[in-house]
């Protein structure tokens, strides 16, 4: 069995991903949220900082590009590679509407033959794996019924299916049944992810999905760093030892957020995003988050973080 933790864009970044393996335990494979282009046609900064080497020291990452045309694919692709990357991840999941109006992320997913064409041109010039991180469609899951069958054809390292359609973004229900037809109709490794927020929820999903073997968790990791722990030891911490590894982990993002950025209110702002899921995990959460939004300065936050759990 293979947990991976998702590529959620400001959340998942170095600072969180190294937190995290300091602390917490059971990561198997981290994937970088997206890269991405500027208007100039260069790469965004943030994301390239991200990915850089000395800033991954110990982590198994693979670097995630979103692209809707070969030129920007290779720009970002042959960065990746620079760095000494062996593998990347093609988004083709991103399910907000300023992304897939223009043809990006989950934008692609109601055009096939653009992503069969886009591929032809891609893959005899691609000298590192590739796999695709992708949702079950654009207006509705049976959209991939068309795709995953000619993905077969491609030599992907891996396919990554976040159980929904895109226009659902995270509302409602997966659609397991879906995903069940999706299992026989590839020949490639096939990743699950959507919605697994417990262990019980784990546990439910391995018994329903028998052959998968890897596992992607996002935003039930945001809500608690230990759900990693949980399904992969079986140990589940006492709430007092939990909360102090929470103190732990958050001392050591922000540490990392002030040795890359010396901007206070930076690091301040990037902490309240991070405790807006992280309260979730807490029986006292909302109280805590009510709190914690109040502070004026990242010392501030620190001393009520600190007394508070």
């Amino acid at each position: 069995m293979q947990l991976a933790l998702a590529p959620l864009q400001t959340y998942t970044d170095y600072h969180f991903r190294n937190a995290h393996l300091a602390v917490f335990k059971g990561v198997d494979k981290f994937y970088a949220p997206y890269l991405k282009m500027n208007n100039d046609g260069t790469i965004k900064n943030a994301p390239k900082i991200d990915i850089l080497p000395k800033n991954n020291p110990q982590i198994a990452v693979i670097p995630q590009l979103m692209a809707c045309g070969e030129e920007e694919f290779f720009i970002m692709a042959d960065y990746i590679e620079s760095l000494g990357y062996k593998e990347l991840n093609w988004n083709m999941g991103c399910p907000y509407p300023m992304v897939t109006n223009r043809n990006l992320g989950a934008g692609i997913l109601n055009k096939p033959s653009e992503i069969f064409e886009l591929f032809d041109h891609i893959f005899p010039k691609l000298k590192m794996g590739l796999g695709i991180k992708m949702r079950m469609g654009l207006e509705n899951t049976s959209e991939i019924l068309e795709i995953l069958p000619r993905l077969n054809d491609y030599p992907l390292t891996e396919i990554i299916i976040h159980a929904r359609y895109a226009k659902q973004l995270y509302n409602g229900p997966c659609d397991h049944e879906r995903f069940q037809e999706c299992i026989s109709l590839t020949k490639h490794p096939l990743t699950y992810n959507g919605d697994i927020e417990s262990k019980e929820d784990f546990d439910e999903l391995q018994i329903k999905f028998k052959g998968i073997n890897h596992w992607m968790i996002g935003r039930g990791a945001m809500k608690n760093p230990s759900l990693f722990e949980e399904i992969q030891f079986g140990t589940v911490d006492s709430g007092e030892v939990y909360r102090n590894k929470l103190t732990l982990f958050s001392q050591h993002i922000i540490t990392s957020l002030l040795e890359c950025n010396p901007d206070k209110g930076y690091a301040l702002s990037k902490m309240k995003s991070y405790w807006e899921y992280l309260s979730e995990g807490l029986s006292d959460g909302k109280q805590l988050y009510r709190k914690l939004k109040k502070a004026k300065s990242i010392s501030d936050f620190s001393e009520l973080l600190f007394e508070t759990l």
